[in-house]
C-alpha cells in the first residue's frame, strides 16, 4: 500500500505579519482602556478614602466641642514653622499634624491617606516618600482660624456659612504622613512647594483634575480646566477649579468672602454665593 506523506504547510512571512498587525492593533486599544479603568478604579479608592477621611473629622469634631481639626497643633504659623531644612519635609516627634490628631479615628491606620496616583510623592523635599506611602491631602488655609498672629487652628464647623460647597481636604502633598509640609494649602490647585518662578505646580492626581473633600461631607472630581499663566488661575474648570482664583497679594483668597462679618477672620478660597 502505498503510503501518502502529509508535510503540514507553515506560516508565510506574510502572514506572521499579519498576525503581528492585529495583535499590535488589538493591544493599542486594548491597554489604554486598562490603564483608563485603572486609573478609575483609583479614582474612586481615593473618593472613599475621603469619605472615611470625613467620618473621622466629624468623630474628632464631636470629641473636641464642634471643631475641625488643627492644620498642625504644634507650629500652627505655616509662615514661621520653627524648622528647617528636612525637618519642614519629614515625619518628626516634635510636629502634630492634622493626620495624627484623627489617627485615632482611622483605627491606626495610614492607608486612607494614600493616593496610588500621587504624581508629586517624593519630590516635595521627602526623599523617602513614594505613592505607596505619601499623605495624598492638605487642608486649605481658609478652613482654620487665623487668631491674628499668624497661627491658623480648627474652625468651629457651624461658622462655615456654606459647607456644602467649602472644601476641606483637597490633593496635595508629597511627603509622608506626620510632616509639616504640604499638610496646608493655600490654594486648590497646589500640589506642593514647588511649581515654577511663583513657586507652585499644577500637577493633577487624576485624569487631568482632582479629588475634593467639602465641609458637608460630599467627595467628588473635579476637571482642572486650563493654566492661565497670567492669571494664575484655571480657566474653564470645574467646581473649585472655576472660583479659585489662584494667590492674591498675600490673603490667598478667592472670588467669595475672605472675612466674614462677625466672625474670626478668614483667608482662603470660598465659594461663590
Amino acid at each position: 500500500m502505498r503510503q501518502i506523506s502529509r508535510h503540514r504547510r507553515g506560516f508565510t512571512l506574510i502572514e506572521l505579519l499579519v498576525v503581528i498587525a492585529i495583535i499590535a492593533v488589538l493591544a493599542a486599544i486594548i491597554f489604554p482602556v486598562i490603564s483608563h479603568a485603572r486609573h478609575s478604579a483609583r479614582k474612586v479608592k481615593c473618593l472613599s478614602n475621603l469619605s472615611q477621611l470625613y467620618i473621622a473629622m466629624m468623630a474628632y469634631k464631636d470629641d473636641a466641642g464642634g471643631f475641625l481639626p488643627s492644620w498642625c497643633i504644634t507650629n500652627p504659623n505655616p509662615n514661621n514653622p520653627g524648622l528647617s531644612g528636612a525637618e519642614l519635609y519629614t515625619p518628626q516627634d516634635s510636629v502634630w499634624t492634622w493626620d495624627r490628631s484623627i489617627i485615632d479615628y482611622t483605627q491606626g491606620s495610614e492607608e486612607l491617606l494614600i493616593c496610588r496616583d500621587n504624581p508629586v510623592a517624593g519630590t516635595g523635599g521627602d526623599s523617602e516618600a513614594t505613592p505607596r506611602n505619601a499623605r495624598a491631602y492638605a487642608m486649605p488655609r481658609y478652613s482654620q482660624w487665623n487668631d491674628s498672629s499668624g497661627n491658623y487652628y480648627g474652625i468651629y464647623l457651624e461658622q462655615i456659612p456654606n459647607p456644602s460647597a467649602t472644601v476641606l481636604l483637597f490633593e496635595k502633598g508629597g511627603n509622608r504622613p506626620g510632616s509639616w509640609g504640604d499638610a496646608l494649602g493655600e490654594n486648590v490647585y497646589q500640589s506642593h512647594d514647588s511649581r515654577d518662578q511663583s513657586g507652585y505646580r499644577d500637577d493633577m492626581f487624576h485624569s487631568g483634575g482632582k479629588n475634593f473633600l467639602f465641609m458637608g461631607g460630599g467627595a467628588k472630581w473635579f476637571a482642572a480646566g486650563e493654566w492661565d499663566e497670567g492669571a494664575g488661575a484655571y480657566v474653564g474648570g470645574q467646581g473649585p477649579f472655576a472660583w479659585d482664583s489662584g494667590r492674591t497679594g498675600n490673603d490667598n483668597c478667592g472670588p467669595g468672602v475672605c472675612e466674614l462679618p462677625g466672625l474670626p477672620a478668614q483667608g482662603g478660597d470660598w465659594p461663590p454665593r
